[in-house]
């Protein structure tokens, strides 16, 4: 049995599933049958009456939850954690959107959507690969047994809802897990060497190149690269992630002290920030267009500043 305590086979391990992961997309694109309504129809004959079973799931793989996810654990369990989560989801989504647009495959027919709908591309699953990538990367941080086994379920649980509720093919569900595979390999390849590269930064540099590369990406992408998905939506949270963690080091850069943040603190200062957060994004829904490319990015832009600078400078003064 190959041991990952050794650098070769560790290699070998990851390279071999890299392989693996990217032959399979190819083997199910090339496989139409996987692309028919019939196996949804055997999903819903297997579990009927669960549509709202699957619905409440299918938002565990949602942009709501993650940010809820994500802020609760920057504020008061592990920042550097959370930086590292939020920065490897939100990359991933320029994969999604970039392999939609070149896979170019159309959603099942609106005819078999229950209880949500969906305005975009269909392959591969952004639900699926960002829940293969949340989850399993938050499992990879952890390295507890527990936790593989709860994020498992929700990536499995995650897709299959798609399914069910009719917004994707079942080879939409299986290439967002393999892509969700792939990204979290080379992740898994990659972020030490890349983690010891950038160590020698300020980190004002890089939070501010990131959200100058996803500027670029976002401009060039509406100009020359026009798609149905809004690039806004997919730019727009790298650049609030990255500008709202360069001004809270500048200016701000707390510390989670465990030992000091007693339970009460923490719920208070949770609970708070959450509810802040969740009327917020309510609000910038209502009162933002959601097809104006540059009115999205800046309203994920407010979002991150709030949950990134102006809450937690709240809650430092205040001392909870």
């Amino acid at each position: 049995m190959l041991s990952l305590n050794n650098p070769k086979n560790k290699l070998l391990i990851q390279l071999t599933i890299l392989t693996l992961s990217i032959i399979l997309i190819f083997v199910i694109l090339s496989t139409p049958s996987l692309f028919e309504f019939t196996w949804n129809q055997i999903l819903r004959d297997l579990f009927p009456g669960t549509e709202y079973f699957f619905r409440i799931i299918t938002e565990l793989g949602g942009t709501q939850v993650y940010f809820a996810i994500f802020f609760t654990l920057f504020w008061a369990v592990n920042k550097d954690g959370a930086k590292s989560l939020m920065i490897v989801y939100a990359s991933s989504n320029f994969v999604n959107y970039y392999a939609k647009s070149i896979i170019a495959n159309n959603r099942p027919p609106q005819s078999e959507w229950i209880l949500i709908g969906a305005s975009h591309l269909s392959t591969p699953s952004g639900h699926a690969m960002s829940s293969t990538i949340y989850w399993g990367y938050g499992s990879i941080r952890i390295k507890k047994l527990l936790m593989w086994v709860f994020s498992i379920a929700i990536i499995v649980l995650v897709g299959l809802s798609r399914m069910y509720l009719g917004v994707h093919w079942f080879g939409d569900v299986l290439t967002g897990w393999l892509f969700g595979i792939v990204i979290l390999v080379l992740v898994w390849i990659f972020e030490q060497p890349l983690r010891s590269s950038l160590s020698k930064y300020n980190p004002m540099i890089i939070y501010l190149g990131l959200a100058l590369v996803s500027l670029i990406i976002m401009i060039f992408s509406e100009f020359f690269y026009a798609q149905e998905h809004n690039i806004g939506t997919t730019a727009g949270k790298m650049i609030g992630i990255s500008i709202g963690l360069a001004l809270e080091y500048k200016f701000l850069n707390f510390e989670i002290n465990r030992e000091s943040l007693s339970k009460s603190r923490f719920i208070l200062r949770i609970s708070m920030g959450l509810i802040i957060y969740l009327i917020l994004s309510l609000v910038l829904y209502l009162i933002i267009p959601s097809d104006v490319v540059w009115l999205v990015a800046i309203e994920y832009l407010i979002i991150f500043i709030v949950g990134l600078v102006i809450w937690p400078l709240i809650f430092t003064k205040l001392n909870f």
